[in-house]
């Protein structure tokens, strides 16, 4: 049955929070879920679709409802999903992307300020890492209890992809992406795995197949997310959903899970100038985030990480200044 009493609000029921919906309700997380939209009978509908199921012997009974932002004061979570609608296709370029959602950031985290403070963000719009970042430091929001789901797609898909190439199991190759969510993450190949065999070991024990090459397999991790994007006409939904699932159980069940989520980190790590918000290692549970993890990194990792970094930064920036211009407005 699911967990009596955990409360869940999505802010946001397009293409991939009415995804995330069905996931969560077929996990059986929380016992109250709340839909926040700005088309309120999309909302509503996605609400009533789902009840409707719920005659079946196979769900549960979970009240779902359509509501508004006074309604998340008691939720434990909240899913942000929320993004700019785009008649036609969605900008290639981030920062394009950026400023269409400074308005949705800004109308999302007001409302939710207004109610609560309590409850922990997951987010999923992007830029993920950006969008996380300014609902630490321009809405005062506790920054251990933000997070962005990070690399946690971007690791799934590089498990996989090291999978395929030795003809395995992905759930028996351990390994992450790092920083940010996009473009310029990167495979920490010097902390990947398979059941123990070492990344730059695997050609010693699959005799025939030729050894990977880190370069490469980030820039194949990379473009299969724009492949899913491009063939699926500017949808990603079904892989995202389950990572937020993921999440979410960790959550709820105080699990005290290690994943690469997105978090905010102050000046200093990794010798860094700047407070940024990117994907490291962090133990999740009830609370939001435990603790993070500076693994130790070689010297490639180290330049991608600074490189990345530099990228998110630039991000964050020009998102504050364009959230400034927006709020003069």
């Amino acid at each position: 049955m699911a967990i009596y009493g955990q409360k869940l609000g999505i802010v946001g029921v397009g293409f991939v929070g009415s995804k995330i919906l069905s996931n969560v309700l077929a996990a059986n997380l929380f016992s109250e879920i709340v839909l926040i939209d700005e088309k309120k009978e999309k909302a509503a509908g996605e609400a009533l679709d789902e009840r409707h199921a719920m005659g079946l012997g196979s769900t549960q009974h979970v009240r779902v409802y359509a509501g508004d932002y006074s309604d998340l004061a008691d939720a434990d979570v909240i899913v942000v999903a929320a993004t700019h609608i785009y008649e036609d296709e969605i900008p290639a370029e981030r920062q394009d992307l950026l400023l269409d959602n400074i308005p949705v950031l800004d109308d999302v985290m007001s409302g939710i300020c207004q109610h609560t403070r309590e409850a922990i963000l997951v987010f999923i719009s992007n830029p993920v890492d950006t969008l996380a970042h300014l609902a630490v430091t321009e809405y005062h929001y506790p920054k251990e209890r933000v997070l962005s789901t990070g690399t946690m797609l971007d690791s799934a898909r590089l498990r996989y992809a090291v999978a395929e190439h030795y003809g395995i199991d992905p759930k028996s190759v351990t390994g992450y992406m790092l920083g940010e969510h996009g473009m310029s993450s990167f495979a920490a190949c010097s902390h990947l795995n398979v059941q123990g065999i070492p990344f730059d070991q695997l050609s010693d024990y699959f005799e025939g197949i030729s050894p990977l090459d880190v370069d490469q397999l980030t820039e194949e991790v990379v473009q299969s997310a724009y492949d899913v994007f491009m063939d699926k006409a500017g949808v990603t939904d079904a892989a995202i959903a389950r990572v937020v699932v993921e999440l979410l159980t960790t959550i709820v069940l105080d699990q005290e899970t290690i994943l690469p989520v997105g978090t905010f980190f102050g000046q200093g790590i990794y010798d860094l100038d700047q407070a940024v918000t990117f994907s490291l290692p962090a133990q999740i549970g009830r609370q939001g985030v435990v603790r993070t993890f500076q693994i130790p990194l070689n010297e490639w990792e180290k330049e991608k990480l600074v490189q990345s970094v530099a990228v998110i930064d630039q991000s964050i920036r020009f998102g504050r200044e364009k959230l400034q211009d927006y709020r003069k407005q």
